[in-house]
């Protein structure tokens, strides 16, 4: 799920569509904490690095490491995952040792 508030912003629909179009499919590739592998996503849509630049720029996402492993930062305003469905993401150590960097949402669900 989308929050209209972050996807209705002017922020968001100033971005060219492409960009718009790789947030969707980054949020809907994402593990249950908001970490997806980005360059596999941009590589079955068709999607490019300055799509991912945009975001990035604008605050939507953030690039993780050198593979492109991204978190989406409003990952906690989209999504509502319950303790017994959540699965934690195999890279969440990256995201613990970002966290101080950084407003992310890092609390365990």
């Amino acid at each position: 799920m989308f929050a209209k508030s972050i996807i209705g912003s002017a922020r968001f629909l100033r971005m060219p569509p492409t960009s718009r179009l790789l947030y969707y499919d980054l949020g809907m590739a994402a593990d249950d904490d908001g970490i997806v592998e980005a360059f596999s996503v941009m590589r079955t849509t068709g999607a490019n690095e300055d799509d991912l630049r945009v975001l990035v720029s604008k605050g939507f996402v953030r690039v993780l490491n050198e593979d492109l492993v991204t978190y989406i930062t409003d990952w906690s305003r989209n999504n509502y995952i319950q303790k017994d469905r959540c699965r934690p993401s195999i890279y969440r150590e990256i995201l613990v040792k970002l966290s101080d960097d950084s407003e992310m949402d890092t609390q365990v669900r």
